[in-house]
């Protein structure tokens, strides 16, 4: 009879450190995806700061418009939801990456897009915000 209250004892402190083993890694996991998150909501919003009025995404291949500022700038200029950003200021990009990059380590105020829309290619000038606004 002793033998099988130490094999529930042992069997009790086992599955007690299982689940803490299990509410650690859960919590480690809950943090890991929030800093994530907050990680792609900082480039969100650095990338809508570096084009204003245009939200871009990844397309394979590629990068295209996905929403507009309804009456900002870009709709102004033709731009249209689905057009393909080729280039910026005359810089070949394929990658939502490489354009946010772009986008964040030149900020002049007047951007060359290059875009794709039917199969015809044009560039218009988008202005942008100065920073801090």
């Amino acid at each position: 009879m002793a033998k099988r209250s130490i094999d529930n004892y042992a069997t009790g402190l086992l599955l007690a450190c299982l689940a803490l083993c299990a509410l650690l890694m859960s919590g480690a996991f809950f943090l890991h995806v929030r800093h994530a998150t907050d990680g792609h909501l900082e480039a969100a919003a650095a990338q809508a700061r570096a084009l204003p009025g245009v939200t871009l995404t990844d397309a394979h291949p590629g990068v295209i418009v996905t929403s507009m500022e309804t009456g900002g700038e870009a709709a102004r200029l033709g731009i249209s939801v689905g057009d393909g950003v080729v280039s910026l200021n005359g810089t070949p990009i394929s990658s939502l990456d490489q354009a946010s990059s772009y986008l964040l380590h030149h900020p002049q105020p007047r951007i060359a897009l290059g875009l794709k829309h039917a199969d015809q290619l044009r560039v218009v000038m988008l202005d942008r915000p100065e920073r801090g606004r």
